[in-house]
């Protein structure tokens, strides 16, 4: 079954929206802060303070300013910018004279980091993390600011590190608290609406079906009437265990509320989905549904879905009925 991560956002307009936002955030206020230095340091306040080289700044300034184009013109496209973002603040640090300023600069890519690992696969943003905390290392160690040796590159990795983890956790914790359904652990409807549209993002590279199924447990309000809530629960549990076993490898299977769950399958050959189908009244009996299909290209997961559920309302409790632009009634 499809599991959910942050990095869906790629297939989910707010999600990706707000990396994008984020990533222009860090970078515009960056840029921001080493504008502000490179001034003070050409035209300074007090004569009597050594401000050090602003070349480091400029080029930040400029990485910074570039990446911002970049995003504004490919908005869907993070790696430059996220590279010209690892690539600034250690430019910066390489010309400080003084370790108090490398140490108030290291505020930067402890951020970038916990964005980094926020949303990069695992593995690619532990390579990314390591090149961050390597690049303000050397930076650190070739600046003309004074410092103690191995003690200050250990703070430096710690911090960094340490950030992109504890804020990286927390952060896959809350979003896969708030897109999963505490009783059965399947996703719930904001899971459901990110999991289609990255499944959907991805399956429309190549011209293939897409199915949405609704599935609803018939006779649930009297269980509950009858036998109290938690036979009810058990019920939902039970089903939802078997649908989870049942539905295609990379099948996204939700409960959206109640007795009501949906299944969007796609890139599967019609038999695959077939079988599920036969699952579903072999070992869940009891259950109305009805399902809807399109090609991946013209596939909108909210059209699928409400012919999805005009069939299960016209069918229930009798055999599947199918709906769509690709599929007739049967």
């Amino acid at each position: 079954m499809y599991r959910l991560s942050s990095l869906a956002g790629a297939g989910s307009n707010v999600l990706g929206r707000q990396r994008v936002r984020l990533l222009r955030i860090y970078l515009g206020a960056t840029t921001f802060l080493y504008t502000y230095g490179v001034v003070f340091t050409l035209f300074p306040v007090r004569t009597d303070i050594a401000y050090g080289n602003p070349v480091g700044g400029i080029i930040a300034i400029v990485l910074g300013l570039s990446a911002l184009v970049y995003l504004a013109v490919k908005p869907d496209r993070f790696g430059l910018a996220t590279v010209a973002a690892m690539a600034a603040t250690p430019i910066v640090m390489a010309f400080h004279i003084s370790i108090t300023a490398e140490y108030v600069c290291l505020i930067a890519p402890m951020f970038l980091a916990m964005y980094i690992r926020a949303f990069h696969p695992t593995r690619q943003a532990w390579v990314l993390i390591a090149a961050l905390t390597v690049a303000c290392v050397v930076a650190v160690a070739v600046a003309p600011a004074p410092h103690v040796g191995v003690i200050t590159f250990l703070i430096i990795a710690v911090a960094i590190v340490g950030a992109a983890e504890s804020f990286g956790l927390l952060v896959r914790a809350m979003f896969t608290a708030a897109c999963t359904d505490p009783l059965t652990g399947l996703l719930n409807r904001a899971g459901w609406e990110i999991g289609t549209a990255d499944l959907l993002s991805r399956s429309r590279e190549t011209s293939t079906a897409v199915t949405v199924v609704v599935l609803d447990i018939d006779g649930l309000k009297q269980i509950n009437d009858t036998y109290g809530h938690q036979a009810g629960d058990r019920r939902i549990v039970e089903y939802a265990h078997r649908w989870r076993r049942a539905v295609p490898r990379q099948a996204v299977l939700a409960r959206l509320g109640g007795d009501e769950f949906a299944v969007c399958i796609a890139g599967e050959k019609p038999e695959v989905v077939e079988q599920f189908r036969r699952d579903v009244e072999r070992q869940t009996p009891g259950v109305s549904y009805g399902a809807a299909t399109q090609t991946s290209i013209e596939a909108d997961v909210a059209d699928l879905y409400a012919q999805a559920d005009a069939a299960l309302y016209q069918g229930r409790g009798r055999p599947l009925r199918q709906g769509g632009a690709d599929a007739a009634p049967r």
